[in-house]
């Protein structure tokens, strides 16, 4: 497989890497019904990019945007059926990419992996909390 084709997986159901990370963060990170505004803040993006990603994928089936019932200024992102369809479909293909991606590194060496990304993010929730106390 070339290089340009290996990291194009999810080609063939011509979703984007954009995209795919507004269904991630919707459907598994934040779950239930976030707004905009929490797959923006997420994906540290604008609330106007979020929005436009998804309403391209509810054109296509994959979202349903909402308002929510006790503010009609929020809109909510809900994921469809189509889309659960899509994720269980590929569950297999995706479990063996991620297993390809991580075959070079140890247990040892994962571990590590983990620990460290768990550090990182951990700096980046205090630095955005500073952000947001200068507010």
């Amino acid at each position: 497989m070339s290089k340009t084709n290996k990291w194009r997986i999810l080609a063939p159901e011509n979703i984007t890497s954009k995209q795919w990370l507004v269904l991630a963060a919707v459907g598994k990170i934040l779950g239930g019904e976030p707004t905009i505004q929490d797959v923006a803040r997420q994906l540290s993006t604008s609330h106007q990019n979020v929005k436009a990603i998804a309403l391209n994928l509810e054109k296509r089936g994959f979202l349903q945007l909402k308002k929510d019932p006790k503010d009609r200024r929020v809109t909510r992102l809900a994921i469809t059926t189509q889309s659960q369809a899509l994720w269980q479909a590929r569950e297999d293909v995706d479990k063996s990419n991620l297993v390809e991606v991580f075959q070079l590194l140890s247990n040892e060496e994962i571990r590590h992996l983990k620990e460290s990304l768990f550090k990182l993010m951990q700096g980046a929730d205090q630095m955005s909390e500073k952000i947001e106390m200068k507010k």
